[in-house]
């Protein structure tokens, strides 16, 4: 019946010879053919010569069996020894490809001032939490670097985006300031200075202006001067960025001269030595901010002059509202 347990279907090879036993059939085969043959061409022969030349010829054909195998193994090997030495080749220039690449980054990082040991550093850092992290450590391993990645990527261009504020990175970038920061600080970012952030961001604006003498002015623009309490908050925020060595002032857009409103809005930002130009942003509700770095020369200078426009402009602090 079709489909029983047990049916053997028909054999798809029959049983190998081992070449050995191959060999000595031929020889056999080889040796007896010749008896034979010899036999009939002249049976008056003694059979002692028969049988030697049968031995002689079958171990001819012995012979020549293991030098063609020899052949076809020597063949084999070379051909190995060939592909073996293409992918050693292959190996061995990709390898120093490889070299020549990473020599050639280090070098362009030693020749643009930049320490190549700190990349070194990263490097080594990265294949250690590869080997030795497990999936969540690596996960974020990678995201970081892909994320360093980008940036100095975008930064080539001219430009760097991020979504949310990125604090971090406005801390750090006060670390690098050796000259001058420039900022703005809108009505909006009033509760901000409120926050640890702030505290830690004006400690280390404190710590460049005393190290390296770096000199920042910031300027808060408001609408307008007509609330006593958001007035007084302002007061004090002023009186805490001077007292950590910061030249701070305060305008109000609905009471700049006409040919200074003409310039223009003017968006947060913080201009660092005048290179590079850290500047927020967000949507008509105030509820997604945005991050950018520019060094591109034409929006350094905009800013710059709008910068010295408003500060030209300012107050030292809100003035008196008349009671009631």
């Amino acid at each position: 019946m079709d489909g029983q347990q047990g049916t053997r279907g028909p054999a798809t090879g029959g049983p190998r010879v081992p070449p050995v036993v191959l060999k000595i059939l031929i020889t056999v085969a080889v040796g007896t053919v010749t008896y034979v043959i010899s036999n009939l061409i002249d049976p008056s022969q003694e059979d002692l010569w028969q049988i030697a030349l049968a031995v002689v010829l079958g171990g001819a054909a012995l012979i020549v069996q293991y030098l063609v195998d020899f052949e076809q193994r020597l063949g084999a090997v070379e051909t190995g020894q060939r592909q073996h030495r293409h992918e050693l080749t292959e190996l061995v220039d990709r390898g120093f490809e490889r070299v020549g690449e990473v020599t050639g980054l280090f070098s362009g990082l030693e020749q643009a001032g930049m320490n190549a040991e700190d990349v070194a550093r990263l490097a080594r850092g990265a294949a250690q939490v590869g080997s030795q992290g497990h999936g969540f450590t690596q996960r974020f391993a990678q995201a970081e670097i892909t994320r360093l990645a980008k940036t100095m990527t975008e930064l080539v261009s001219g430009t760097a985006h991020w979504e949310g504020e990125n604090n971090d990175t406005l801390i750090a970038l006060t670390n690098c300031a050796r000259q001058s920061m420039d900022a703005t600080s809108t009505f909006v970012d009033l509760a901000f200075w409120e926050t640890a952030t702030a505290q830690h961001y004006l400690g280390v604006q404190r710590d460049v202006i005393r190290e390296h003498g770096v000199k920042v002015r910031r300027l808060f623009i408001v609408q307008r001067f007509a609330d006593q309490q958001v007035d007084h908050k302002l007061k004090e925020i002023l009186r805490d960025q001077r007292s950590n060595g910061i030249e701070a002032g305060v305008v109000a857009l609905s009471e700049l001269p006409r040919d200074i409103r003409r310039v223009g809005p003017t968006p947060e930002f913080v201009i660092f030595d005048g290179e590079l130009c850290f500047e927020m942003t967000t949507d008509v509700e105030q509820l997604y901010p945005n991050a950018k770095l520019d060094d591109r020369e034409e929006i350094l200078t905009r800013r710059m002059e709008r910068f010295d426009l408003l500060w030209s402009a300012r107050l030292e602090e809100p003035p008196e509202l008349p009671e009631g």
